[in-house]
């Protein structure tokens, strides 16, 4: 494929997808992920973009998760939010758990205390 054709495919898809974009979706829907891999954030919760982050928050302390969310390491992940969880995170830590948001180019690392299957 040429990059022409490439370009004219992509912007085809993203106009597809802006179009859909209107549509009520639901969030379980929009995430497509597998049965066995939707999960559901339960309780606010700071979102590591890193593991390493992840490991520094614990135990959680309200000083540490500002520095980081300011620089951009940590997010709050709300209360029913819908996610995927990572299933090859590479980290033998049943604490933490790697999952991906409905929107976002980008994992985080939530304790797995705070994750519970979707219904």
């Amino acid at each position: 494929m040429t990059y022409s054709h490439l370009a004219a495919a992509t912007l085809a898809a993203l106009t597809l997808a802006c179009a859909a974009g209107s549509a009520p979706v639901s969030a379980a829907e929009s995430i497509r992920c597998g049965k066995a891999d939707s999960l559901q954030i339960r309780g606010d919760v700071p979102a590591a973009i890193s593991f390493d982050v992840y490991r520094q928050l614990r135990p959680l302390n309200a000083q540490r998760i500002a520095l980081f969310e300011s620089a951009g390491e940590v997010k709050r992940l709300p209360d029913g939010l819908a996610v995927c969880e990572v299933a090859d995170d590479g980290v033998d830590d049943p604490s933490a758990v790697l999952v991906e948001l409905p929107q976002g180019r980008n994992a985080w690392w939530v304790s797995a205390a705070n994750v519970q299957d979707a219904d």
